[in-house]
Order: C-alpha cells, then sequence, then structure tokens
C-alpha cells in the first residue's frame, strides 16, 4: 500500500521518441518509505538527460538517478541543501571517474534535475538544459536556469542569432571534475500544486510562452495529461528521447495505511535533521585534559587537601557536558533566505480558444493521416470527438480541449500498442 496516496500523487514516462535509436534519459522516484523519514529528508525525484556516445550517455543518466537519492537519503546530519548539493557532486564525480578510465565512455555527461519535498515545501537541485516547472492554479513557472548558450547569452544582455545552437549545454555532471550546481528553493507547498521534471525532449516541442504543459496539466488529470504531453511531443516530430515526471502535492504529508497505525508519527512542520556525532578532536581535547588531571592530581592533594581535586574534576564534567550539547545540537534545516533567483519564466496557464485550435488542429491531422487504419477502435475515438465537438458548440473550452486529447492520446495508444 502506497503510505502517500491521499497526499501525494506522480506520474512517470520515458519515450525513446521517434528519431532515436536508443533512450539516453532516466529517471527515479524515491518517496519516503516511512513517515519519519519523510521527516527527515522528504520525497525526492531526479530526470536526467545522458549525453555521449550510446552506451556511455544510458550509463551516465543511470548513473545519476541511481547515486543522487541513494547518497541524499543517507545525509541525515547535514542541511537538505548541503546533502542535495553534495549527492549530485559525488554523482559528477563518479560519472567523471568512470569517464575517464574507458575510451569508449570519455566524454560522457548527463544534466539533472533533482526535486525534494519537505516540510518547508520543494528544494531543486539542478544542472545542464533539464527543467523543473510549478503548476499553481493558473500561473505557470519555470523554476530553474538553462544552463545553455542561448540562455547564458540572454542573461547578459546578448540577442542570441541563428547560429547559436540551442542544444548546446554549458554545464553537465561528468564533464570536469567539480561541477556548479544551482539550488532553487524552498518553495512553500499548497494542495493542488504540481511539479514537472522534463528532459529538452518534452520542452522544446511545446511553446512556453503559450504554457502549453501548463494547460494540459490543468485540464486532464495527472496520469492523462502526462501521456497526453508524451504523445503531443511526438506527433510533433519526437526528435529526442523524452521524460517527465509529475508530482502534484495534495496536502500535509501525512503517511497512512499499516504502518502509520501501528507507529503514529505527527507531521514534522520543519525538515527534523540527526545531531552530528562527536568529532575526533573533541574526544582528544577530553582524554588530553583527563591525563594531565591525574597526573597532577597527587600533587594538588597534597597542597590543598581534597576540597581543590573534587572542584575540578566537576568542573572538567560539566565543560564536557556543555560542549556536547552544543556540538550535539542539529543546525536549523534552512535560513530565511530562499535559495536561488526563479521562478526565471512565468506565464498564463488558463486555458484559451488558440489553444483549443492548436489542439484540435492536432487532433485533425493525426486522424487524417491514420483514418485506413481498420484496426483502430474507431467507436473510442469517436466518442471522444463527439463529446469535443458538443463541447465547441456550447463553447466550454475546457472541456473540448480535454477531449481532443483524450482523442489523440486514443489514437497514439493504440498505434503504440500501449494499451495500459
Amino acid at each position: 500500500m502506497n503510505p502517500w496516496q491521499k497526499s501525494l500523487e506522480f506520474v512517470s514516462i520515458s519515450d525513446i521518441g521517434l528519431q532515436r535509436t536508443n533512450n539516453q534519459d532516466s529517471h527515479q522516484e524515491v518517496p519516503a518509505p516511512t513517515q519519519k523519514i519523510w521527516n527527515r529528508r522528504g520525497h525526492i525525484f531526479v530526470v536526467a538527460d545522458g549525453m555521449g556516445a550510446h552506451a556511455a550517455g544510458e550509463l551516465a543518466s543511470k548513473l545519476a538517478t541511481d547515486l543522487i537519492p541513494n547518497a541524499y537519503m543517507k545525509k541525515t546530519t547535514l542541511t537538505p541543501g548541503d546533502s542535495l548539493r553534495e549527492a549530485i557532486q559525488e554523482a559528477n564525480r563518479m560519472i567523471h571517474t568512470k569517464g575517464n578510465a574507458d575510451e569508449e565512455l570519455r566524454g560522457m555527461g548527463t544534466t539533472c534535475d533533482a526535486l525534494v519535498l519537505l516540510p518547508e515545501g520543494a528544494l531543486i537541485g539542478h544542472v545542464g538544459d533539464s527543467r523543473v516547472y510549478r503548476l499553481r492554479n493558473s500561473r505557470w513557472e519555470q523554476l530553474t536556469f538553462d544552463h545553455s548558450v542561448v540562455w547564458e547569452m540572454q542573461a547578459q544582455g546578448l540577442v542570441p542569432d541563428a547560429n547559436v545552437q540551442k542544444n548546446i549545454i554549458t554545464r553537465g555532471l561528468g564533464v570536469i571534475p567539480e561541477v556548479e550546481i544551482d539550488l532553487e528553493g524552498p518553495w512553500p507547498c499548497q494542495p493542488g500544486d504540481i511539479f514537472l521534471l522534463c528532459s529538452d525532449g518534452l520542452s522544446g516541442q511545446f511553446e512556453d510562452r503559450e504554457a502549453e504543459m501548463g494547460k494540459i496539466l490543468s485540464i486532464l488529470p495527472l496520469r492523462e495529461a502526462t501521456q497526453a504531453m508524451v504523445d503531443i511531443a511526438n506527433l510533433r516530430g519526437g526528435p529526442d528521447n523524452i521524460t517527465v515526471t509529475t508530482v502534484k502535492y495534495l496536502g500535509p504529508q501525512q503517511a497512512v495505511g499499516k504502518y502509520a497505525e501501528e507507529n503514529p508519527v505527527p507531521v514534522a512542520t520543519r525538515t527534523q535533521l540527526d545531531a552530528m556525532p562527536l568529532p575526533n578532536w573533541v574526544w582528544n581535547i577530553v582524554v588530553a585534559a583527563g591525563v594531565v588531571f591525574l597526573l597532577s592530581l597527587p600533587l594538588t592533594f597534597q597542597q590543598y587537601g581534597c576540597g581543590l581535586p573534587m572542584l575540578l574534576v566537576s568542573s572538567l564534567l560539566l565543560m564536557a557536558f556543555f560542549l556536547y550539547l552544543h556540538l550535539r545540537k542539529a543546525p536549523p534545516a534552512f535560513t530565511n533566505h530562499r535559495l536561488g533567483r526563479g521562478p526565471y519564466r512565468q506565464y498564463d496557464a488558463r486555458c484559451d480558444v488558440p489553444f483549443l485550435k492548436t489542439i484540435q488542429s492536432l487532433y485533425a491531422e493525426l486522424r487524417e493521416s491514420v483514418r485506413e487504419q481498420s484496426s483502430l477502435r474507431w467507436s473510442e475515438i469517436d466518442a471522444h470527438e463527439k463529446r469535443a465537438k458538443k463541447a465547441c458548440s456550447e463553447k466550454r473550452l475546457v472541456e473540448a480541449t480535454r477531449e481532443y486529447l483524450l482523442a489523440i492520446s486514443s489514437i497514439w495508444r493504440q498505434l503504440s500498442g500501449n494499451e495500459k
């Protein structure tokens, strides 16, 4: 049983696209297994887009999505930001080391987006041009900065010309031994917030200014919306691998089910960090002080009797106790200052007539291209089209757009043989 079924929904899809022979994207979803672990580490979701030769790109992205959640979850004495940064840096070093050790893997790398949901909100670790978005009500926001030549030029006030390739990135995991990592957040969560992580195989096939992905997420259930976005990316050529993870925050992250009933743990309002273990130098000081005290004890007894030795013993123990409490105190998980500079782009994601016409046109083109396919279940497709036309006549934009999207997915699902 999923302990978060009442408070969290997430869907991931990775598609090879129409023009690639292998899938170099990877993704990983690690919801906290228990309430106690969520209170300390939250949930983590990772998407990576590999670069390099076939095997190299696949390996780089797989290493990133395997290593980052595992390392992050283990670093329970660090703040979430420090833990996430170190986890991504460890993955970077591992990918770099493997790439340099094997000639066939040389030059491999990957983008990386990691989303962590914590009591304070959403924290993001980002390298490359994969993206993280948030849909809140009708506002569609890009929370990450593309590490690409185009975005870097625009940030400097320059206008890229037609010769600048949009897919050239300026940062990636594995390229150099130490990589600069962007941290964004924490962004406080509200019920209904939807986060989307994706490779550029998805975002590159949608018009940002029209907030097309945000509009799809606003009018379809999460699973259907996620599938519809992948279908449309393929309809528009599918030139790259397509990977997307959508995460919907339904409310306070309270675990339910058998575990929660037997071991009730309240929902934390702040991330709970484990206390730092005492470093060796503290124990060395205590031992050294004890040795000095014991060596000087006979002379002290001769001169002052037992009063001064007892005072020294008490003082030493008291100092050690307060030093222990100070060093064992866990630091705050976050300061009042939000990390990063996002959101970097914001758009209106309300469904409108131009978007309806765009989806209607896509459906018409797809239907025309497959009209001779007798194996398709046309009754299902026709039913969606009929409801869409009726909604159009009654000027119900959302319903009409929804039905056309479902009709597109119905056709695509049948053509691809994916009947899930």
